[in-house]
């Protein structure tokens, strides 16, 4: 994530909250470790770690109801190497109120993607997601013409399509291994309708039309900009249920709870209550280049130097509050979230 994610994650802690109750009844049904020995959690896709706060301190909080105030408590936050850990520990370890400054509570790291092994079988009692599993592994091949999978067609869209779909084949697979029988895994997904809407189409607009922009100017070259794709396919139901209903995961995890959530716009809605369309456009920009520029600028050519693209930064942000600002209904984002609770037989 881009600097600043911390900072700009409201949209996915709104997301979160949706999983909050799946998480309660996850933590009243999961099985329990022996007496004396510790409960083990993961917390899968943990960014900078804002948005890990509450739900983890659910969780101790939780399973110490059930078990008593001794119960140690480990939790594994996972990401991708290029995570910024340091970034990470400094919010679990200083925020007021972290679930980490509780008693016989140790937090863990692990570098490594999700889509991979992360743990000895049979190591997890619960594991939690939130507003991760959208991310690819890999691009299978750009998107012509635009930087987002929905604006994806024919041959492009079917190989991001089936590259979503091993990824979460490998994801369930793995996660099947290392819970015990009578774990919970609790997954809000990124979604989307049956009738292919995910509700951020409009932003991705502008942010396309923004680079469009800047290759016009020279800033971005045509190789650079053919390069840029968001590593992101949101997920119907179906597919997301498919893997659980049929083949070798079909007796091994089974689904709790399964739906489809489509979240306000909680800018626009602080934007018509304060009719400040200039915060309303810085905020929507900062909430974009944290959470999606890292990924388009990977594509930039090498030689630009930190200085070469903190200025390209900067003009694709002022473009991006010139367009936002400019039409503010434009860029309306009613994202879509699939919450999912699954219990390990």
């Amino acid at each position: 994530m881009g600097r600043g994610y911390a900072r700009h994650s409201r949209v996915q802690h709104r997301a979160a909250d949706y999983g909050m109750p799946l998480l309660g009844r996850a933590l009243d049904e999961v099985v329990l470790p022996e007496e004396g020995a510790p409960f083990r959690a993961a917390d899968l896709g943990v960014a900078a770690g804002t948005n890990s706060l509450d739900p983890l301190r659910a969780v101790v909080e939780g399973i110490r109801r059930r078990t008593g105030e001794d119960t140690p408590v480990t939790v594994v936050h996972t990401d991708i190497p290029a995570n910024d850990f340091n970034a990470m520990f400094t919010t679990i370890m200083g925020a007021p109120g972290s679930y980490a400054h509780l008693p016989q509570v140790f937090a863990h790291a692990e570098a490594r993607s999700f889509y991979e092994p992360l743990f000895p079988p049979a190591e997890l009692h619960l594991a939690w997601s939130a507003i991760a599993v959208h991310w690819l592994s890999r691009v299978p091949e750009p998107v012509p013409g635009h930087i987002y999978s929905s604006r994806a067609a024919g041959g492009t869209r079917r190989a991001l399509r089936e590259q979503s779909r091993a990824d979460w084949e490998a994801f369930l697979t793995h996660r099947a291994r290392e819970l015990r029988p009578g774990g919970q895994l609790v997954v809000l997904g990124g979604g989307r309708a049956d009738d292919g809407s995910g509700g951020a189409d409009g932003l991705m607009d502008a942010a396309d039309a923004v680079l469009a922009d800047l290759v016009r100017q020279g800033l971005v070259t045509p190789g650079e900009y053919a390069r840029m794709t968001i590593p992101t396919w949101n997920r119907t139901r179906e597919e997301f249920l498919a893997p659980l209903g049929a083949g070798p995961l079909s007796g091994v995890l089974r689904v709790e709870e399964c739906d489809l959530v489509v979240l306000p716009d909680v800018l626009l809605e602080q934007l018509r209550a304060s009719g400040d369309v200039h915060d309303f456009a810085g905020q929507v920009t900062a909430f974009f280049q944290a959470a999606f520029q890292p990924s388009l600028f990977s594509a930039l050519d090498p030689g630009r130097g930190p200085g070469g693209v903190d200025a390209l930064a900067e003009a694709f942000a002022a473009g991006m509050r010139s367009r936002v600002a400019a039409d503010p209904e434009a860029v309306e984002t009613h994202w879509h979230v699939v919450p999912l609770r699954i219990a390990r037989a």
